[in-house]
């Protein structure tokens, strides 16, 4: 059972918050604050504008708040298959929607599991993926941190013992915002004939390109996951195979099977902010990158170490008027405590001048 009292004494006691989104501000226990630590990179989750023009179209659209079922029974709605469809004609790769990006991961990983594959798993990929090889009892090594070499020497170790080997990565990484190597993985794909890749986009879809890093490579990817409750700034989650793996999910993916699928009016949302054009969005977002100049991508960590002075900051920038989360293990290595700021592309970069400068005053630590 998890021990209450000694996280609070290592301040790593959590606590949900009261608070509610306007716009690009969180109001936490009665005080505006910049949003700094949202997954709402394109400021799409909170645009009272798009809100208000699709709440203008939903009237006499049969797009309802229920489902009523899981897919595996009935469709409620064609949006589902519009969606889709979306994906299958951007990627050439057949889609799936799922209720989360956690589900997702979870419940193909998973149904990818048996006595003849082994998973090789990046050191800090997400916990979904860690959770489904361990539910999943599944054969897997992990390897350092972005590192080629531990990768390809695992391969090499074991490409004979076994009759496929799944890489396990993220495109854009959810705490350290790096990118993983990918152009590297597909040399090994290219290289080792039962190796296949299975990649993580939910922080890289739809925000610095429409299609992410996978889609703007080519689909020389086999599993492609992206989350539609981030950039998208709407629900769910896509799995992009192929057709045989789609239908070796819909047989075996639990989550798929035994949950009610996401509501149609969500669906119907994400097929409405697909469909426009949202380049200026990420122009901005680009520039709000290279002003902070923390990172090369939207997710920029300020790592600090101990809990405490990442609680410390957070604190100091609540008083700055900014709303920047301090992140502490488990969800990152003990003894890498760090601020993670999330940039969105409603804000300017006067907005950040605070922030750039706490920053700069604490880059010692």
């Amino acid at each position: 059972m998890f021990d209450i009292q000694k996280a609070k004494q290592d301040d790593n006691f959590r606590e949900l918050k009261r608070s509610k989104i306007s716009s690009k501000f969180l109001n936490l226990n009665g005080k505006n604050l910049l949003n700094l630590g949202s997954n709402d990179y394109l400021g799409i989750a909170s645009s009272v504008a798009l809100r208000d023009e699709f709440l203008k179209i939903c009237l006499n659209r049969d797009w309802y708040f229920g489902s009523g079922a899981s897919r595996l029974v009935y469709t409620s709605s064609d949006e589902f298959e519009r969606l889709e469809s979306w994906f299958e004609s951007k990627f050439k790769k057949s889609a799936l929607i799922f209720n989360s990006g956690y589900c997702a991961n979870l419940s193909c990983i998973s149904a990818l599991n048996d006595s003849d594959t082994l998973f090789l798993a990046d050191k800090l990929i997400h916990a979904s993926m860690i959770d489904a090889l361990k539910l999943a009892n599944a054969n897997f090594k992990r390897y350092a941190h972005n590192d080629n070499e531990a990768l390809e020497s695992l391969i090499k170790q074991n490409q004979g013992n076994v009759k496929r080997i799944i890489i396990l990565s993220e495109a854009i990484f959810s705490m350290d915002g790096d990118r993983a190597d990918i152009e590297f993985m597909l040399s090994l794909k290219r290289r080792y004939d039962n190796v296949m890749l299975y990649i993580d986009e939910a922080h890289s879809f739809f925000a610095l390109s429409e299609l992410g890093i996978c889609g703007d490579m080519g689909c020389d990817i086999d599993f492609i996951l992206v989350t539609l409750s981030k950039a998208v700034g709407s629900s769910g989650a896509v799995i992009l195979s192929s057709g045989e793996f789609k239908d070796i999910f819909i047989n075996s993916a639990r989550s798929l099977i035994y949950s009610t699928s996401i509501p149609p009016i969500n669906v119907a949302w994400s097929n409405f902010i697909l469909a426009k054009d949202h380049s200026k969005r990420r122009e901005n977002l680009a520039n709000l990158i290279n002003f902070l100049n923390l990172n090369s991508t939207h997710i920029c960590p300020f790592v600090v170490g101990e809990n405490a002075k990442a609680l410390e900051l957070s604190n100091a920038l609540n008083e700055l008027g900014c709303f920047v989360p301090a992140i502490r293990p488990p969800t990152v290595p003990k003894g890498k405590a760090r601020l993670r700021i999330s940039l969105r592309a409603d804000l300017e970069c006067g907005d950040l001048a605070n922030l750039k400068r706490l920053l700069d005053e604490n880059r010692s630590h």
